[in-house]
């Protein structure tokens, strides 16, 4: 009888969940996407993400006032612009937002 209950134990597997919050960007070869953290609380990574894609959303918008049309067809950053503000609206461009991903654990 205690070896049926040992038995039992032992298979009884705990599940746990972990979520992963992440973000994308890029597009096809240079895609990339970046795990920022785990965390076993739900509500921790809904609230970076939400942030996170808030932030993202107000530097974006910001930094397109240092843009143009360049040849009609593309946008890109004004020449002016160039040595002072490229680095970072480059990176602000291929970032596309954050998300989490639920993973179990057993």
């Amino acid at each position: 009888m205690i070896e049926s209950q040992n038995q039992q134990s032992c298979q009884t597997s705990v599940t746990t969940s972990y979520y992963l919050v992440r973000y994308y960007g890029g597009s096809y070869e240079d895609a990339f996407d970046v795990v920022v953290f785990a965390t076993n609380k739900k509500s921790t990574a809904t609230k970076y993400c939400t942030k996170f894609n808030k932030l993202l959303k107000k530097w974006q918008t910001h930094y397109k006032q240092f843009e143009t049309e360049k040849y009609g067809i593309m946008t890109w950053i004004a020449d002016e612009h160039i040595d002072t503000k490229f680095y970072r609206w480059n990176k602000l461009q291929n970032i596309s937002r954050c998300y989490y991903e639920v993973v179990s654990v057993r």
